[in-house]
């Protein structure tokens, strides 16, 4: 697989990233996602540092990561709950 440049914009400042053509649509939604948060945090805290900005936007991407986490593995052991109560049936 090759790579190529893939350019992405957050907070008006463009970055390039390596990326195969397979990862690259995933690496955009990515980036959209991020400076989707950061502008949210950035015009409710205007005077906040980028850093700052940056920092909390992964706290809270990383937080509702976790959430999705704790959600998908409680659907899981549900699931195995069910799966032994039909085959006890």
């Amino acid at each position: 697989m090759s790579q190529h440049k893939v350019t992405v914009r957050i907070l008006d400042k463009e970055y390039q990233f390596a990326a195969t053509d397979e990862e690259r649509p995933s690496l955009i939604a990515a980036a959209d996602y991020l400076d989707n948060t950061m502008r949210t945090i950035k015009n409710s805290n205007s005077g906040l540092s980028i850093d700052k900005i940056a920092i909390m936007a992964a706290l809270n991407i990383s937080h509702d990561t976790l959430q999705l986490k704790q959600a998908q593995d409680r659907i899981s052991s549900l699931n195995n709950e069910l799966k032994k109560n039909i085959e006890s049936l």
